[in-house]
């Protein structure tokens, strides 16, 4: 049986897998498609930040990881097709690292955690504004690419 403080690491190490993911994706964006440095930077600064951790807890987090039993593995929402257009990329991966940040955010506060909670929170309100500058720029590059 998994006790409630591993449940907790699961659901820490998921949100943390997630919310790189996510901030790798827009830092793609920037620096691939958008060519901005500034940006890219932004995401890239604020991805290492947040996803990096000491190593005694980088091995607490994958000591208590069950890739094999998690019951969400295989799931999918409808509409996660594959026709996408590239906005619509931007705001699922911002969304996607948002809404990690919210959950990490909330765990942080658990004394087994023992993490900085307003720094989530902080770096979710950063998102939202690169966000939506990550958006403003697109409607150009998209244009460009018709």
């Amino acid at each position: 049986m998994i006790d409630e403080g591993s449940r907790a690491l699961r659901i820490v190490d998921a949100n943390l897998n997630r919310l790189g993911e996510g901030l790798r994706v827009l830092e793609e964006v920037a620096r691939m498609v958008l060519d901005d440095s500034e940006l890219s930077q932004q995401l890239k600064d604020l991805r290492h930040d947040l996803v990096r951790s000491d190593l005694n807890f980088r091995r607490r987090l994958v000591a208590a990881r069950d890739s094999e039993g998690d019951v969400g593995a295989d799931m999918e929402a409808a509409g996660e097709g594959k026709n996408r257009t590239l906005a619509i990329t931007v705001v699922a991966n911002a969304r996607r690292a948002q809404e990690s940040l919210r959950v990490l955010e909330e765990f942080a506060k658990l004394p087994e955690i023992n993490l900085d909670a307003d720094r989530f929170r902080k770096a979710r309100f950063t998102l939202y504004t690169i966000e939506k500058k990550l958006l403003h720029k697109l409607p150009s590059v998209e244009r460009k690419g018709e």
